[in-house]
């Protein structure tokens, strides 16, 4: 009656696990970057959402600013501060915009911009969200 494994036979249920290993890693490892990246453009984008509602239901100027080297967006309304996302640290990703705020009147309407993009990179992944010159949101 044999009560243990040889040698050779654990050496290949070890090489079996080290290529199952190989072969599953590097998906994963891209799957978690796509979400990332996916979940900092929401953060981007709820926080655009939520300067809008913010200067509606207040009646008050909204502000949503884009901190590209803190890698920080922010909404401020009528001298508050509404929320501040640390989206790089978060994420692990870098923001790049092309212009540093969005300011949304009373009405939610979007004033004194033209189209903004912001750009949300991770590794060499980059997706964008667009700010038109009347507020709009497309990601």
């Amino acid at each position: 009656m044999r009560r243990a494994h040889t040698i050779p036979e654990l050496v290949l249920t070890l090489v079996l696990l080290a290529l199952i290993t190989a072969l599953a890693v590097p998906p994963f490892v891209a799957t978690t970057a796509r979400w990332k990246l996916r979940a900092a453009v929401a953060d981007v984008v709820n926080a655009l959402v939520l300067a809008r509602e913010s200067a509606l239901a207040r009646g008050a100027t909204a502000t949503f600013v884009v901190d590209a080297t803190r890698g920080e967006v922010m909404v401020t309304c009528a001298g508050d501060t509404i929320t501040r996302r640390a989206v790089s640290d978060l994420h692990g990703v870098t923001l790049v915009a092309s212009g540093d705020s969005v300011r949304y009147a009373p009405d939610g309407v979007a004033t004194g911009v033209s189209n903004t993009t912001i750009l949300v990179a991770r590794g060499a992944r980059i997706d964008s969200v667009v700010v038109s010159r009347l507020g709009r949101v497309r990601y």
